[in-house]
């Protein structure tokens, strides 16, 4: 009798819980949240270095909340740090409703942040690690495409309440949704198997991740391991922020506020692709071919972006799909980079350094494109020096990485 390559398993509903998760915490307050800023700037009159501001600030209180992570799961089980998370997401999205000055959007966009860093990849990474022994790169790639979803399916939703109702409907309209998430994910989701009496998905099965405990082993290897880092610190630095300004990257252009959030929609629906697409590549592949892949798309849609003054709208939107499809590399990547070079006692302390050190990347770069903006009137010269930080994050991150594995090998 043939074997079922894909068993049905109660991972699977942990994968769900988690991609709802993240479908809240990094999807509706974080990169479909870019269909707000321009009526942040036209209705409550947000100038851009605000707007850079207000990103700065939940990244900032993102990484906060990510340096926690670890701390925070060693106190409570990580099914009410998750939910504890969709609650604080939902409370940010009530405050922004209820305010309408540049103080107030900030402290909604600190609560945000800290949600997110503790509701993030980390902790559904740590999830899947413990409920899947194989088909690790599909669950995360399909727990990771929620970002991406969320912003195709919520950045037209948001332009017409917005449009046709208020900003603060908006608003209002994904904080119940969020609740009501938090309300799903607290009886679905489980800490560990073992709370259910039962073992992870392929367990006795070789593996897709932990092929190496060379972190454990090898000192010598650490500075190897810091080139890791900053090769995701400058994925991060762009990675973080393409997404973040490519609405006011077409304002600024003279797209209209529906061309806007088609652009943003086909950014959201490729991501989701790509995120996929990269876990069954990884799953077949490699983690380095298929993070070629991805790192090649990335670089071909960031181009396009460069030349948004003179693109037009269907180039524009070809751009965002690729940046979309290219820059799942900046999530599912993330864990899979560490699934592959750290031993498993180790995988939690890596993949929350490594994902730290990524967000940190964007935080650092967040301010820079609304002060370039403010001095040449739109955003392409930050895009022209996101480009070149994908492209260096592809060489220095590829050949750490590579190194790695050969001496792992020999």
């Amino acid at each position: 009798m043939l074997k079922r390559s894909i068993p049905f398993h109660y991972a699977w509903l942990i994968c769900a819980g988690g991609t709802l998760l993240l479908f809240c915490t990094g999807g509706l307050s974080l990169t479909a949240f870019a269909a707000y800023l321009p009526y942040l700037k036209s209705l409550r009159g947000l100038t851009d270095a605000q707007v850079s501001a207000f990103v700065f600030i939940r990244s900032l209180t993102g990484v906060a909340g990510m340096l926690l992570v670890n701390r925070t799961l060693r106190h409570w089980e990580i099914r009410r740090v998750i939910t504890a998370a969709l609650v604080g997401c939902g409370l940010s999205f009530v405050l922004y409703g209820s305010v309408e000055s540049f103080p107030g959007y900030c402290a909604a966009a600190a609560l945000a942040g800290i949600s997110y860093g503790l509701g993030s990849m980390i902790a559904v990474s740590i999830l899947i690690i413990r409920w899947f022994n194989t088909h690790r790169g599909m669950a995360l790639g399909i727990c990771m495409s929620a970002t991406g979803v969320s912003t195709f399916l919520v950045s037209p939703v948001i332009t017409f309440l917005v449009e046709n109702l208020s900003l603060r409907a908006a608003f209002y309209v994904e904080a119940v949704f969020i609740f009501l998430a938090a309300a799903v994910v607290w009886p679905l989701v489980r800490s560990l198997p073992s709370c259910l009496g039962m073992e992870p998905l392929g367990a006795g099965e070789t593996g897709s991740g932990q092929a190496t405990a060379l972190y454990a082993r090898h000192t010598a290897a650490r500075p190897l391991y810091l080139c890791m880092a900053f090769g995701l610190l400058l994925l991060g630095a762009a990675a973080n922020n393409i997404s973040s300004y490519l609405s006011v990257l077409y304002q600024s252009v003279g797209f209209s506020s529906y061309q806007i959030s088609t652009v943003i929609s086909l950014f959201g629906i490729s991501l989701a692709i790509g995120k996929f697409a990269y876990g069954e590549l990884a799953d077949h592949i490699g983690v380095f071919r298929a993070c070629l892949v991805l790192y090649a798309v990335a670089l071909a849609g960031s181009g396009l972006c460069c030349l948004a003054q003179v693109s037009g709208y269907v180039l524009a939107c070809l751009a965002s799909a690729l940046v979309g499809f290219g820059m799942a590399l900046a999530s599912v990547a993330t864990s899979t980079y560490a699934a592959e070079v750290a031993a498993e006692a180790d995988y939690s302390r890596v993949v929350s350094a490594f994902q730290t050190t990524q967000t940190f990347g964007g935080l650092a770069f967040t301010a820079i494109p609304g002060l370039l903006a403010g001095w040449s009137g739109n955003y392409v010269s930050a895009y022209i020096i996101m480009f070149l930080l994908i492209l260096a994050s592809a060489v220095v991150l590829q050949t750490a990485y590579c190194v790695i594995k050969r001496r792992d090998r020999d």
